[in-house]
């Protein structure tokens, strides 16, 4: 397995990349739309092409960022045994729990756009808190390796 890591590391960045920059263009850019900017059929046609789009990527994006990550995870299943025994342990347990959340509300978010019961007010809230869990595990990725 640990032949596997570098492959994996520069997978799960590639991936990381694409997520985390279409979260933040979404979150920082693409709210405008959703003021009085921008006329209700303007924004209800660049919707349709981001989402037509968004539905075809992120699920492999987001799978690559998992498969990735658990097959980088394997390296510190010891520490991970123990997650409070360390503040390197610490930061990653909670690392990985963030991320998890994010794919609890990106399994949300496919869900009710298949079922098209996604309303603007459950799109909002995980547009934020999707937002908010990947500036933490941004953070945390780095400070696990240099805040012990």
């Amino acid at each position: 397995m640990s032949q596997l890591y570098p492959w994996a590391h520069i997978i799960h960045l590639y991936c990381v990349i694409t997520f985390v920059g279409g979260v933040f263009f979404e979150a920082l850019v693409l709210s405008v739309m959703h003021s009085k900017r921008v006329n209700r059929e303007a924004r209800r046609e660049v919707e349709r092409a981001l989402s037509y789009r968004a539905v075809r990527v992120m699920p492999f994006v987001v799978l690559g960022v998992f498969l990735s990550g658990l097959m980088m995870a394997h390296r510190y299943w010891n520490v991970l045994q123990h997650p409070f025994d360390s503040w390197f342990a610490t930061q990653l347990f909670i690392k990985i729990a963030l991320a998890f959340s994010v794919l609890g509300h990106f399994l949300i978010a496919v869900y009710k756009m298949k079922t098209h019961t996604l309303t603007r007010a459950w799109s909002k809230y995980i547009h934020t808190a999707v937002f908010c869990q990947m500036v933490a595990i941004v953070f945390l990725a780095k400070s696990m390796f240099y805040l012990n």
